[in-house]
């Protein structure tokens, strides 16, 4: 059987990869789901989603640049 990149994700607070399947905690935010790590980053995203959401794309531009 071949090997199978799986798509990898990332937790929005710590920024840790993990495989969606594999996530133990997920959430859906306006028309998004994110995943993460654990139900602590997922309280967290919780209670200030826009922060985390700013936070993902100033890393997601510094990558790029």
């Amino acid at each position: 059987m071949a090997d199978v990149e799986r798509e990898q994700l990332i937790d929005p607070v710590c920024g840790m990869r993990m495989d969606p399947e594999e996530a133990p905690a997920v959430l859906t935010y306006g028309t998004r789901s994110y995943y993460f790590c654990s139900d602590t980053h997922k309280e967290e995203f919780e209670r200030n989603p826009e922060f985390y959401i700013e936070k993902a794309r100033r890393e997601e531009g510094e990558q790029a640049a």
